[in-house]
């Protein structure tokens, strides 16, 4: 039996070092590998075998961090599901990824756990944790976490990769940490989870750098205001979406001057297109340590770091590893560079994913040549730099020609007084579709000032049939709770009340 390695000898970090820290409670390397070992062992004394799944319903604390690793250790698949979901769709996923137990501080997940066993993060669950048997697991764990997609069609998809089904623990620790490094992610200083933990890239990124030796720091919940003290707090690194970026720039500007973003080595940011005004206020605040990613649950990613940004604005970058990029218009034909169609990827291995449960969306992901495609629309330059356009569900077609709605959000992002904003395709007697724009105003700005500015910046920048026809101002502009906007939501209010069932 193979003698484990402890998570300091793995991170190099000494036993006592902290590891993990959330509102209330700090966590050293030791303490964390205890409490791995002791509730990976729980885990299989409640009704969990080895290959057995685990459902992962809990809000940002030091024990999600602790769960996860456990589950990995002691060779139990692991999913981590959003708290702000309806007991019916958590549901959904126990059931579709057939999950022997439930771990969990969220009352919806109390009644969609069915007849499994549950395990309460928020009544004694120290104690129980204390009463397990922390006998370490030898070293070859092959647990693993099965990402669900964020549903944008039809139900959430478990997506199983092979690399980490055939990965071991000691494995998935050094390609998370060799990950963190290629990102620039440092080792020394904290590194700030600010998004909600069920979020899969964030989550990524903040494992991997806790694999190359970085204390991870949990913040309870996003708040722009309390976000400058903890990032005072000894941070180097930190993932954001561009609704944080606002959020920061609308701080009073004492409290802006209240933050010191020397220490800062890296900010990763991604998960939405990011207006090239709003980066470039962020670039000259806090400087070129912006480094942008487009990435999917699938698997793969493309980086742009601030200097080619900057030389090329508006790009995600250019792939990672060995990943390669086609663009293929609607006839299947490969698209030349500035043309803009749907973005497939390869992987050398060729297949390395699998929705669960569902093989003919799987066969659907990918074409004839081995490429697959989670939808996203854009085109390459002569230098193979990706640019996206937007989502294929999300185009609007007005009078046959598409309309990407990240050409017009950024227009609109350049002007003053838009705090926040989505355009979506509503509908449109003649042409079919016509741009609307959902818009939340600045304090102290009119509304219509603010759209008569836009009216004239898109006048300026974007041809007729691009331009907004319609605005509908509200206090905010939905988004769920990772920062994405929910803007297949939004465009079906438009549609429903156009004709309602």
């Amino acid at each position: 039996m193979n003698e484990p390695s402890t998570l300091a000898e793995l991170a190099g970090r000494s036993p006592g070092d902290l590891a993990l820290e959330d509102d209330t409670h700090r966590v050293s390397w030791a303490e964390l590998d205890r409490r791995t070992h002791a509730i990976g062992q729980g885990l299989l004394a409640s009704g969990a075998t080895r290959g057995d799944h685990v459902g992962l319903v809990c809000s940002n604390r030091t024990e999600f961090v602790e769960v996860m690793l456990a589950c990995f250790r002691a060779g139990l698949r692991m999913t981590p599901i959003k708290t702000n979901w309806t007991a019916t769709e958590i549901a959904y996923v126990l059931d579709d990824a057939g999950s022997a137990l439930v771990v969990t501080d969220v009352p919806a997940a109390l009644d969609a756990a069915g007849d499994r066993p549950v395990l309460r993060m928020d009544d004694g669950f120290d104690a129980w944790v204390n009463a397990q048997d922390p006998r370490p697991f030898p070293a070859g764990g092959t647990g693993y976490r099965i990402p669900y997609t964020s549903g944008t069609t039809g139900r959430p998809k478990g997506v199983e990769r092979t690399l980490d089904s055939e990965s071991t623990f000691e494995q998935w620790w050094q390609f998370s940490s060799l990950g963190a490094q290629g990102l620039g992610l440092p080792r020394d200083g904290k590194h700030l989870m600010v998004a909600q933990l069920f979020h899969g890239a964030p989550l990524a990124f903040a494992l991997g750098a806790l694999a190359n030796g970085a204390p991870m720091r949990i913040m309870g919940r996003w708040d722009a205001h309390r976000s400058v003290d903890i990032l005072n707090d000894g941070v180097t690194s930190t993932i954001m979406v561009p609704t944080m970026f606002r959020q920061l720039l609308g701080l009073t500007t004492e409290r802006r001057a209240e933050l010191d973003h020397s220490r800062l080595v890296t900010v990763l940011h991604g998960g939405e297109p990011c207006p090239v005004p709003l980066k470039r206020r962020m670039i000259d605040w806090w400087g070129p340590i912006f480094t942008e990613y487009y990435g999917f649950t699938e698997g793969g990613m493309t980086m742009c770091s601030s200097t080619e940004w900057l030389a090329r604005p508006g790009t995600v970058g250019t792939p990672i590893g060995e990943l390669a990029i086609q663009i293929v218009g609607e006839n299947g034909e490969l698209m030349g560079p500035g043309e803009p169609g749907t973005v497939y990827f390869r992987r050398p291995e060729g297949r390395y994913f699998r929705y669960i449960n569902a093989d003919t969306k799987t066969d659907e992901a990918y074409n004839d040549a081995g490429f697959f495609s989670v939808g996203d629309i854009g085109y390459l330059d002569e230098d193979g730099y990706l640019y996206l356009s937007g989502r294929s569900s999300e185009v609007i077609v007005a009078a046959g020609v598409n309309i990407y709605p990240a050409e017009i959000e950024d227009v609109v992002f350049g002007v003053e007084g838009v705090a926040d904003a989505c355009a979506v395709g509503g509908p449109d007697p003649d042409r079919g579709e016509q741009v609307v724009v959902y818009l939340a105003v600045a304090e102290g700005f009119e509304p219509d000032d603010v759209t008569t500015a836009i009216d004239a910046a898109c006048a300026q920048h974007l041809a007729g049939y691009k331009r907004p026809r319609r605005y509908i101002i509200g206090p905010t502009v939905d988004r769920d709770p990772t920062g994405k906007v929910l803007r297949t939501k939004l465009r079906d209010q438009l549609w429903d009340a156009a004709d309602p069932q």
